[in-house]
């Protein structure tokens, strides 16, 4: 059994606001699920506000997203 540890700018549960040149689409939810490449990239999966049902916008940059405040409205 293997355990990694990797070090990330936004956690699981984190508000965050993006806006992203390479998905063309900007928006605000919560980060659902992180994806790290072999080679260290690393991208997000963003549960996305503006929607009634589930709905996630993969392949956001860590530099294209910005924490949110708790108490920061959107």
């Amino acid at each position: 059994m293997h355990t990694l540890t990797i070090h990330t700018k936004f956690a699981l549960g984190d508000r965050v606001r993006f806006d992203s040149l390479t998905q063309r689409c900007a928006g605000t939810g919560t980060v659902e699920a992180i994806v790290v490449y072999s080679g260290g990239r690393r991208d997000y999966m963003i549960a996305l506000d503006d929607f009634e049902e589930f709905d996630v916008q993969p392949g956001i940059l860590e530099d294209e997203i910005t924490l949110l405040d708790s108490g920061e409205a959107v």
